[in-house]
């Protein structure tokens, strides 16, 4: 009778436990993960891994929130920027906008310099022959002073080619004492002096000029040879040379372009069966100083061999060599008129050789 009522009392005992323990809340047990195909037993006694972090936050009510909170929230995980989707610049836009933060320095391009057309104003960048179809009228008025003689020539210039130019150029006449007569007396005489020119440049700094003087009457015939050169440096200088190297006599004398005077001695001493100049031997340099694009400061100097210097004439004796000197400017207020002044000597052993010249040309 004892021994049951201990059984009863125990089993009402541990029925209350049981209840009390029922109820209070149980968490929910978590998820088992699905076994991997092909894993054996002793997958199922390795421990579970961490889960890893993927970034998203946990939802409410699950353990892993439950157990971060304690039922009072749950913690926000950050989340990271996704990566470009363009990884390798594949599907950049070449022809996109871009800006100075790109990082990308502008390109420079060099471009080459424009090429000179036409003819130009400055004198110093010329070159040596006219460009084709392009036509020069020229006159060039030159005196001396003691004894007194001026003389006025016209030079006419046509380019046949780039390369190639012909000249005409005649002596329109002059003033000065005729030799020929026995009285002194300063008159006006037409000129007699005409000759025929070509000039071919050979390269950007060196040509050949051949040329026929004729004096009319009496006949009188010659051979000019010139080499001109030019040498440029920069837009503001220029020096050359050698355009009137050579003049051969052929008949009785050899005609000149520079004075008349001395066309009119030569043929009157032709009349009188004197022995003439066999030529001219003409060592010139100029250079140039374009100070403005229209404005240039040039100046000449050499030697000049009458006879070639060899004295055999009695027109030459004593007088055989002579230096000359001249400076002045050219002024071009269009690019088809030129303007010029020179002052200088003739001989500079003789003062009375002081010469003034002018020049100006027309170009169409």
């Amino acid at each position: 009778m004892t021994a049951r009522r201990l059984v009863s009392v125990l089993s009402v005992t541990l029925f209350a436990s049981g209840a009390v323990v029922v109820a209070q809340p149980q968490p929910p047990a978590p998820k088992k993960a699905a076994p991997t195909k092909g894993a054996g037993k002793d997958a199922k006694k390795a421990p579970a891994a961490p889960a890893k972090d993927t970034g998203t936050p946990a939802k409410a009510g699950s353990a892993s929130g439950s157990a971060a909170g304690g039922g009072e929230g749950s913690a926000v995980q950050m989340t990271e920027d996704p990566p470009p989707s363009d990884m390798n610049g594949v599907d950049e836009n070449p022809d996109a906008p871009k800006s100075a933060i790109d990082g990308e320095s502008p390109t420079v391009v060099k471009t080459a310099p424009a090429k000179r057309t036409g003819y130009p104003i400055e004198v110093a960048a010329r070159p040596i022959t006219l460009p084709m179809n392009l036509s020069e009228v020229a006159l060039a008025p030159h005196m001396m002073v003691s004894p007194y003689a001026a003389a006025t020539a016209l030079r006419a210039r046509y380019g046949i080619t780039s390369k190639v130019q012909l000249g005409l150029t005649y002596m329109l006449g002059g003033i000065f004492d005729d030799p020929s007569t026995p009285t002194s007396s300063q008159a006006f005489h037409p000129g007699k002096a005409v000759g025929l020119d070509v000039t071919v440049m050979l390269q950007d700094w060196i040509g050949v000029q051949v040329g026929v003087p004729v004096y009319i009457s009496p006949l009188a015939l010659s051979l000019s040879l010139g080499a001109p050169i030019k040498f440029t440096f920069g837009d503001k200088f220029a020096i050359g040379g050698l355009d009137d190297f050579l003049n051969i006599r052929v008949k009785r004398f050899a005609p000149t372009f520079y004075q008349e005077l001395q066309n009119a001695t030569n043929a009157n001493a032709t009349m009188i069966n004197t022995i003439n100049s066999a030529g001219e031997l003409r060592i010139s340099l100029y250079g140039v100083y374009q100070y403005q694009p229209n404005f240039a400061i040039i100046g000449r100097t050499g030697i000049q061999m009458e006879d070639f210097a060899s004295g055999k004439t009695d027109g030459c004796s004593g007088e055989c060599l002579t230096t000359f000197i001249y400076a002045g400017f050219n002024y071009s207020p269009r690019k088809y008129l030129d303007l010029g002044l020179s002052i200088g000597f003739d001989d500079l052993a003789h003062g009375g050789s002081f010469a003034p010249a002018g020049f100006l040309a027309f170009r169409i």
